[in-house]
């Protein structure tokens, strides 16, 4: 089999982007998902973003350039960042690392000391407050033979409610058992959909994955390619969505993308 384009996988690329950051992606050149030029805010209340641009050679031949834009922050910490952003985009350079750089942006700026927001902090004090009884114990880990879950803290946006699942596996047959494992718990079984992901190594260098939408058109598909973009083997995600009345239409996948990232940082 080919392997894909610079022109694929810069669009397959920002497909997930698009997904995980929703309206805090913005594009510049006006040519909408074919654009070169975009941005991502990371900070709205202090106006932090980060700006890159797409040479044509980008993943394969040529780095993403990145531009810091955070008024706060000047002089010697902001060359610093810079300098640490550069580095990585040329350290990449053959792999897709937009969402590296931007989530790396995210974290210098947080160790500089700007004065920001958490990501999803209000919603996630809203959801621990109103959906307490709902789901398995915030600080919790349920055991499954030599396996164990980790749960992500529940949020909700909108009336409807998230929160991600993860546990290591190394076959199919364990996919299923953790997934089993997990609708043993009502509320979880009574979701309105159970989004699963999984990549797991194969023989040789190969990688077997699989998604399964569970009623969310898409979903699957798209939490697999977040699991692609962080080069994440050996786990199953499920993000668990209860529906809350109202239709969130394209931002649902980026807290689905948000839900899952989160967690697999923290257990991976």
């Amino acid at each position: 089999m080919d392997s894909l384009s610079d022109e694929q996988q810069q669009a397959e690329e920002m497909e997930a982007v698009a997904s995980i950051y929703g309206n805090d992606l913005h594009y510049e050149d006006g040519f909408g998902s074919k654009g070169r030029n975009f941005s991502i805010i990371l900070f709205p209340k202090n106006e932090t973003q980060i700006s890159f641009f797409l040479p044509p050679g980008y993943p394969t031949k040529e780095s993403p350039r990145t531009t810091l834009i955070a008024p706060s922050l000047r002089g010697e910490p902001r060359k610093v960042i810079e300098r640490k952003l550069q580095e990585t985009a040329e350290r990449s350079l053959g792999q897709c690392c937009l969402f590296q750089l931007a989530e790396e942006a995210r974290d210098l700026v947080t160790q500089a000391g700007i004065q920001v927001e958490p990501l999803l902090e209000s919603s996630v004090k809203s959801a621990a407050a109103s959906e307490e009884n709902m789901h398995p114990e915030n600080a919790s880990v349920l055991p499954l033979l030599n396996h164990e879950i980790f749960h992500g803290r529940p949020f909700t946006e909108r009336k409807s409610t998230f929160q991600a699942h993860v546990a290591a596996v190394r076959s199919v047959t364990e996919v299923h058992a953790i997934v089993d494992e997990l609708k043993r718990n009502r509320k979880i079984a009574d979701a309105t959909h159970n989004i699963m992901a999984y990549r797991i190594e194969g023989p040789g260098q190969s990688v077997i994955s699989d998604c399964d939408d569970d009623g969310e058109l898409q979903a699957g598909a798209r939490l697999l390619h977040l699991l692609n973009i962080l080069d994440v083997k050996n786990k199953v995600v499920v993000v668990s969505r209860w529906f809350g009345g109202v239709l969130l239409g394209p931002e649902r996948f980026k807290h689905i993308s948000n839900a899952a990232r989160d967690l697999l940082v923290q257990h991976t």
